[in-house]
């Protein structure tokens, strides 16, 4: 039999959290919702009752046999780290194999050196599938980041054999072929950032907008001009703009920035590696008072400050991390106001 605290459902939460504060809940069931009452498991019948009854709790002690009420599984479920770190722990250490992967929707890329074998890439492959949830396809990062497109090359290891996928992040959808597009998963927190600056008021220009990730985030401004010079970016961005409902809010333009003629208040630069040969073109679009956002890659944040502070008058409203670049480098973002162009 299993000894159960019997309550009303409503004073759940409230109940399990004297129980655990007390070690009296049981870690061995579930707990169990039957009609209005949900039945707490406990690890004794023989407790002290006043630390319910002084709470105002009404319950009662039940017994329920065994099958009545579903069982933990304690068995911890190996990771898909686990199985890197158990069966190649040498080449995990010396960065042939990061545990480290991006997941896409239902894609998974994980990154491996060209040293390590066909076959047991594919393998490895193949357990990602197995151990990493909800995953339906596998493919290696075969190359960096290329091309005026900023796409990379990828190799197939395991699953479906497709490159499309539906990603979800802070409440909006994207449609997003990893093998076309450049997308990092990884700035969801970055993205949120902008999401919660963004007012009713602003005119957004997102200079390189990809499949629309910040454009989409911006979905609270008045108007967002997305420029890309990648057309399946730009054509996964329209249905991306259908997807979310923000037709009469977001214009897509194929396009290389520099002979678009726009203007904003509020100016996203997410081209780390090359945003530096583009601060004219935001300068010429920001409006006065208006506001970049520039991502750089480098040591520290010296050389942004200094590239604008050489072009413009301008006030730093906020400077972070975005992410690591390489052992050395970082991917950065400064916040300019811009008070006056020279």
């Amino acid at each position: 039999m299993v000894f159960c605290i019997k309550v009303n459902f409503k004073l759940g939460e409230k109940t399990r959290k004297i129980m655990l504060d007390n070690h009296l809940l049981s870690k061995s069931y579930k707990l169990k919702k039957e009609g209005e009452f949900l039945y707490i498991p406990l690890t004794s019948s023989n407790f002290d009752k006043k630390i319910f009854e002084d709470e105002n709790i009404e319950f009662e002690i039940s017994e329920l046999d065994e099958n009545e009420i579903s069982k933990i599984n304690s068995e911890k479920k190996t990771s898909f780290k686990d199985y890197l770190l158990k069966n190649f722990k040498d080449e995990v250490e010396g960065n042939s194999i990061a545990h480290a992967y991006d997941i896409v929707g239902d894609i998974v890329i994980l990154q491996i050196s060209e040293e390590i074998t066909p076959e047991i890439r594919k393998k490895i492959g193949e357990n990602a599938l197995k151990l990493i949830p909800s995953v339906k396809a596998v493919f290696r990062r075969e190359s960096d980041v290329k091309g005026d497109f900023r796409v990379r090359d990828l190799e197939h290891l395991a699953g479906e054999e497709k490159t499309l996928t539906l990603y979800k992040e802070n409440g909006y959808r994207l449609l997003v072929d990893v093998a076309k597009v450049y997308f990092s998963p990884r700035l969801g927190w970055e993205r949120k950032r902008i999401m919660d600056l963004v007012t009713f008021d602003d005119i957004v220009v997102d200079m390189f907008c990809g499949v629309g990730p910040y454009s989409i985030a911006c979905k609270n401004a008045e108007k967002i001009y997305s420029i890309d010079i990648n057309p399946d970016g730009i054509e996964l961005l329209k249905q991306n703009i259908v997807l979310n409902n923000l037709e009469n809010k977001i214009v897509p333009i194929l396009e290389d920035v520099r002979n678009v003629d726009v203007k904003g208040t509020r100016v996203i630069m997410n081209l780390p590696k090359y945003a530096h040969q583009f601060v004219d073109k935001a300068l010429e679009i920001v409006e006065d008072g208006g506001t970049i956002h520039y991502y750089t890659v480098g040591a520290d944040f010296d050389e942004g400050i200094e590239l604008f502070k050489s072009k413009c008058e301008c006030e730093i409203l906020d400077k972070r991390i975005v992410k690591s670049y390489s052992p050395r480098e970082y991917v950065f973002v400064i916040d300019f106001k811009i008070l006056k162009k020279n």
